[in-house]
């Protein structure tokens, strides 16, 4: 793909109804991929079928089909549709569904089911076989960087876990940032040197996801509703990493080590003040959002690999990461999004004290709001050398020293139709919002 020349992603209704189609007639067949089905939505606020990793279906000549809709051969018997998010489809001896989670034995522990995990523990593919009713099967998969459906038997688990441990006590929190990232970077190689590329890309967004949950009461909250289902966040839709100009470089160069490449850009328009980069690893399953302050004129550079001056004020991103951090770094994801139903999320969380700000898309087949965002405490060192080169006035500065200034999100989306694009068009406001200066504002004036 071209990053410099605009991208539509397209919908793909007929792909996504011939897959639902699939998915109704299996769950009539099988009363516990019903159940599951049913504890999803109440308990998760969740759909089953965006858990799914894949859909088993029987014959050859289900493979035309696939092909009409823009399905293409992924590996010996999997097809998947790379231009949209939809689960892939297997041909197999045997209909059923493999749903995703992030861990198999939390899956089985939880539901009560007694099965063997085929595959390396900590490997790139693990699978477990819960039920099977009506001739219509119900599996349960880890995937981690896997195109294939076989358990895979390869790697030492001992080395997954020593490069997660790697990433989680690198120096992400240290004064001097620019040490910060080049132990990012010399981290991430050592990493790569022991598991490879794209699972050292999992260990190090499973890092990341951690780090953040812990700084954000959203995210805790949802995830404890998705752990009582033994899924953890394999409904993960994105990461989203905040930058200041000076790291962004590093930080593509980071991710493009880790076997990500550069997808469409983000330009939410010229008075936005910002951008990004969105970025993708496909044999990880993993998308990046990677957001900088950004002037109007500097779309047409390569801003991903090109060092781009200082601006003479700090916009929305550069303010977060002046304050925080670069997300990278000390102050760790701006959001993680998952896949939800919208208003059911927005409404269980509500119960439990968590509220939504406004949606900044609420399309049939895109809906996206952020959870309130946490209020952190800023370092006065910060704050103290933020006021005297001149890039927050005293009133600022008092402001987020008596009140913090706002943090981290989780944001709440639903994806239908396929698409797997973002919109570009109304996200500039709810951003804005999430301006640490509003937020300071805020905060003030409800006395938080």
């Amino acid at each position: 793909m071209d990053t410099k020349q605009p991208f539509k992603w397209e919908r793909q209704p007929k792909a996504e109804k011939y897959l639902d189609d699939l998915l109704t007639r299996y769950r009539e067949k099988n009363g516990v991929i019903r159940q599951l089905e049913e504890d999803l939505h109440k308990h998760t606020s969740t759909r089953l079928f965006d858990w799914i990793d894949y859909l088993a279906v029987t014959g050859p000549r289900v493979i035309d089909q696939l092909k009409q809709m823009g399905f293409e051969q992924q590996s010996d018997s999997v097809y998947h549709h790379p231009g949209a998010q939809l689960p892939r489809v297997a041909i197999l001896d045997q209909e059923g569904i493999a749903v995703k989670v992030e861990k198999c034995a939390d899956f089985l522990m939880v539901h009560g089911v007694s099965a063997e995990i085929e595959g390396r523990f900590y490997g790139r593919f693990r699978r477990a076989f819960v039920n099977e009713e009506n001739g219509c099967a119900l599996w349960v998969v880890e995937r981690r960087c896997y195109p294939e459906i076989l358990p895979d038997e390869t790697g030492n688990p001992k080395d997954y876990l020593t490069a997660l441990e790697l990433w989680q006590t690198r120096k992400r929190a240290i004064v001097n940032e620019e040490e910060a990232m080049q132990n990012a970077l010399a981290v991430a190689d050592e990493m790569i040197s022991l598991i490879g590329q794209d699972l050292a890309a999992w260990a190090v967004m499973e890092g990341e996801r951690a780090y953040w949950e812990v700084r954000n009461h959203a995210g805790q909250a949802q995830k404890n509703r998705q752990d009582s289902l033994g899924m953890g966040w394999a409904n993960h839709d994105h990461h989203t990493f905040r930058s200041s100009r000076k790291f962004f470089p590093q930080l593509i160069q980071l991710f493009e080590r880790l076997g990500f490449h550069c997808r469409e850009r983000f330009y939410a328009g010229e008075e936005a003040g910002w951008g990004a980069q969105v970025m993708e690893n496909p044999n990880a399953g993993l998308v990046l959002f990677c957001d900088l302050d950004l002037s109007p004129e500097e779309l047409e550079i390569d801003f991903a690999h090109e060092q781009l001056p200082e601006l003479p004020e700090l916009g929305t991103i550069g303010l977060w990461c002046a304050l925080h951090g670069d997300s990278i770094l000390k102050a760790g994801m701006h959001h993680l999004e998952a896949q939800f139903f919208f208003e059911e999320l927005t409404h269980d969380l509500h119960q439990q004290g968590i509220g939504m700000m406004d949606p900044f898309s609420n399309f049939p087949y895109l809906k996206q709001a952020f959870t309130h965002g946490e209020q952190w405490v800023v370092d006065p060192m910060r704050l103290d050398r933020l006021l005297s080169d001149g890039k927050i006035s005293a009133e600022e500065h008092e402001k987020f020293h008596s009140y913090g200034a706002v943090g981290s999100h989780l944001e709440n989306l639903q994806r239908r139709e396929g698409y797997k694009g973002f919109n570009q068009k109304n996200v500039s406001y709810i951003i804005k919002k999430t301006d640490p200066r509003h937020g300071a504002l805020a905060s003030e004036e409800s006395g938080s």
